[in-house]
Formats: structure tokens, sequence, C-alpha cells
């Protein structure tokens, strides 16, 4: 009877260190993964995607159910076009995170960039409509962005109207607007969103060059030229940079 006492013992010894074992050795998994995790984060702000890719394939082998590096590994595949794989990183963040609005939100900025618009809408909608997502007002312009893609100015505008009454100060909702006025030809009201625009972010370049365009259009050499002496100022080897530098070029030519 003792001697079977031992042996059970011994057994139960033996599968609490088997147990502490395991333990051990998952969380040194996870502590590895949290280092290359965080040397991606490193690449990806130092604009090195492939770098951050050849980091976040190891993390995610070592610590696959942490939504984190999934979402991290999506983000890098998205900014190396490989949308396919972006998109399964992006479902598999979804389920481990039970549905974090913030990676409903990032999927459908993918979908957006695979002009899948209609699922866009959907996973837009779906963070909108989380009380627990801190930029709704993100996630409504960007609806309003899909329907716009597919030329429903109508609900484009209702949903870019509901992004600045949630968030009255969000530039991009207004030069949504003034892009959605611009398909439909009112070129007053697209001014008037520019100009908007750029009084609430004056490093919007983009809204400050298209409303230089609509300037030239008018004849109105000199505000334009104000425009692009702007952007020259802020981004002078940028493309929209480069463009400017040819606008004003011609202006002074002519």
């Amino acid at each position: 009877m003792i001697h079977i006492r031992k042996i059970v013992l011994l057994i139960m010894l033996f599968s609490l260190f088997a147990c502490s074992s395991v333990s051990n050795n998952v969380q040194k998994e996870r502590n590895q993964a949290d280092v290359h995790y965080k040397l991606a984060l490193a690449h990806l702000q130092g604009d090195n995607p492939t770098l951050a890719l050849k980091e976040l394939l190891v993390a995610v082998k070592q610590d696959p159910r942490n939504s984190s590096i999934q979402v991290a590994l999506a983000q890098t595949y998205q900014r190396k076009k490989a949308y396919s794989l972006a998109e399964k990183h992006y479902l598999n963040a979804l389920d481990l995170s039970e549905q974090d609005p913030r990676y409903q939100n990032n999927l459908a900025s993918l979908y957006l960039d695979m002009e899948k618009w209609d699922k866009a809408i959907y996973y837009f909608d779906l963070a909108s409509k989380n009380l627990l997502f801190l930029n709704v007002h993100v996630a409504v312009a960007g609806k309003a962005y899909a329907y716009f893609r597919k030329n429903d100015y109508s609900e484009a505008l209702n949903f870019s109207n509901e992004s600045i009454k949630i968030a009255p100060r969000y530039a991009s909702a207004y030069f949504l607007k003034s892009q959605i006025y611009s398909a439909i030809g009112d070129i007053d009201q697209e001014k008037n969103y520019l100009q908007r625009t750029i009084d609430i972010a004056p490093q919007f370049l983009r809204a400050r060059y298209q409303l230089a365009v609509l300037l030239l259009q008018e004849n109105s050499s000199e505000k334009a030229a104000e425009h692009l002496r702007t952007i020259l100022e802020f981004s002078p080897t940028s493309e929209l940079g480069y463009r400017a530098k040819g606008l004003l070029k011609s202006i002074s030519d002519s």
C-alpha cells in the first residue's frame, strides 16, 4: 500500500514538473514573439515593411493566437499590396479579439484598397455601431467614401454629414464632400468644402492643390500661387510638390 502511494506521489510530482515546463516554454515563446513584434513595429515606423514582415513571420509562429501580431502582419501585407494575405490575417485577428471594432475598421480599409465597396461598407458599419470604438467618425467617413466610389452620391453625402456631425473638425470628411460635389459638377460647393478643409487643416495639401487648380480655371492666378507655394514649403519633393512646382512655373511663364 505504501509502495503504491509512493508511485502515485511520483506521478503527481512528474505531472507538476511537466506542466511547469510546458508553461515556461509557452511563456518563453510569447516573450520571444513580443521581441520580434516590437522590432517589426520599429521597421514599419521606419517605412521598411519588408524587414517588418520578416520579423512578424517569426512572431506569428511563436505566438499565433496574439491578435496584435495578426493585425500587424495584416497591415504589413496590405502595405505590400498582398491583399488576400492581409485579409486572412485581419480575419484571424477579429476571431482572436472577439470582433474588436478597430480591426473591423482596418479590414474595411483593406476592402477599400481591394475595391470591394460593399464589404467595406459592411465592416465600417459594424465598427461605427460598436459603443467601444473611439473613432466612430472615421468609420462613418470610410462608409461615405465607399458609397462615393459606388457612385451613390446621395448616401455618400449623408454619411459625410454624419461624420462631420460626430467630429466637426475632421478635415477628411470635408475633403470627401468636396470630391462628391466635384463628381456631381457643383464647383461652388467643391470650392467651399476645399476651403473649409484647409481652414481646419492648413497642411492638407491635396485640398490646397485641388483648390489651386479651380482658382486657375477662374484666372485667379495669385490666389492659386499662394496655395502652390504652401505645398512647396511643406512637401517640395513629394509627387504633389512636383506637380505644384509645375503649375507654379506655368503661372510664372504666362
